[in-house]
């Protein structure tokens, strides 16, 4: 009997799962529409941080900068300061804040290494969550949070689409979860890629070879950052509220939590932690409560560490051979 080849189960696999994705909301209801839309803006938000942690090698503890700071151009833009709900408008601004943070951290950053760079990640962090909780001139109203920052539904002719809330939203993040996926998949294979997967393997091996690793350094910030900006908009226009907790720096640290539950440097790996993750913490706060799921969710990062150290995709690469057999 003809065993079936691992390109094409792969293959199948990813249209299965695709498929489903897409025709998810015909039949199930608007609450697991949300936790879906959840999951995949987490998704977004790891396969960003992969791209920093996974195929670079750079630890930060900052992530959420390019996460909440893009959400609070947002709320500038359509409410403090501009009153503008131009959808172009807003994910222009949003997506640009993403890569201008990206790159100046990433600049910051390149002077230093290791633990050292994880540590003035963490500072800038904290900087920027003061600034916004200071709410210099009034823009980004400090614990009160912006709300009302969803743009308005398009209109053409007489038929409304809204994308910004409900099912809506619910494709717009799915489209933007492909598109993100598709082109992490192309710049892992690319050039741009290799230097990035060399840096992460030995960085002075590389700077002996004379290659100057401060630009790709400084443009992996900036491509994570960019990606980190969409997973923050989705989840203010989720919302339709930023508040203080999307600059914390506890948001960065669960992020690079949910990338190695999943699996550091894969592909999938860290969309499968993001998903564990969102559905983990519901259902453990419907059994016993909301806030005691942080320690269900601690115990499965014990359990992941000490049993499956390379994350979950580790161990589901190591049973594709038996399956396949089989």
């Amino acid at each position: 009997m003809t065993r079936p080849q691992k390109p094409l189960f792969t293959m199948a696999m990813t249209l299965s799962a695709v498929l489903l994705l897409l025709t998810l909301p015909a039949y199930c209801g608007p609450y697991l529409s949300y936790l879906v839309t959840l999951a995949l803006i987490f998704s977004i938000f790891a396969l960003a941080y992969d791209l920093l942690f996974g195929h670079t090698g750079i630890v930060s503890f900052g992530h959420s900068i390019f996460y909440g700071m893009p959400a609070y151009a947002i709320g500038m833009v359509t409410s403090t300061v501009l009153n503008n709900h131009n959808p172009f408008l807003v994910l222009s601004v949003a997506l640009a804040t993403g890569l201008f943070l990206g790159a100046a951290v990433g600049l910051i950053c390149s002077f230093s290494r290791g633990i050292y760079l994880a540590i003035v990640t963490f500072a800038l962090a904290q900087i920027f969550e003061l600034l916004i909780l200071s709410d210099p001139g009034g823009v980004t109203l400090g614990e009160n949070s912006i709300t009302g920052v969803r743009p308005p539904p398009f209109v053409f002719a007489d038929l409304s689409v809204n994308l910004f809330s409900g099912t809506g939203l619910y494709y717009l993040t799915l489209a933007f979860f492909l598109l993100v996926l598709l082109g992490i998949k192309l710049l892992i294979g690319s050039q741009w890629g290799q230097v990035f997967h060399a840096i992460r393997e030995n960085e002075e091996r590389l700077l002996s070879l004379g290659y100057n690793t401060r630009p790709y350094k400084i443009l992996a910030f900036a491509l994570s950052g960019g990606i980190s900006a969409i997973a923050g908009s989705m989840m203010a226009f989720l919302n339709n509220v930023v508040s203080p907790s999307m600059v914390d720096w506890q948001i960065g640290a669960e992020i690079l939590l949910i990338t190695v539950l999943g699996g550091a440097g894969t592909l999938i790996g860290p969309v499968l932690g993001a998903f564990v993750v969102v559905f983990t913490q519901t259902f453990a706060s419907s059994l016993i409560g909301g806030g005691n799921w942080v320690y269900v969710l601690g115990g499965l990062y014990i359990v992941v560490a000490i049993f499956l150290p390379g994350g979950i995709m580790a161990k589901l690469s190591s049973l594709m051979p038996r399956l396949f057999r089989r």
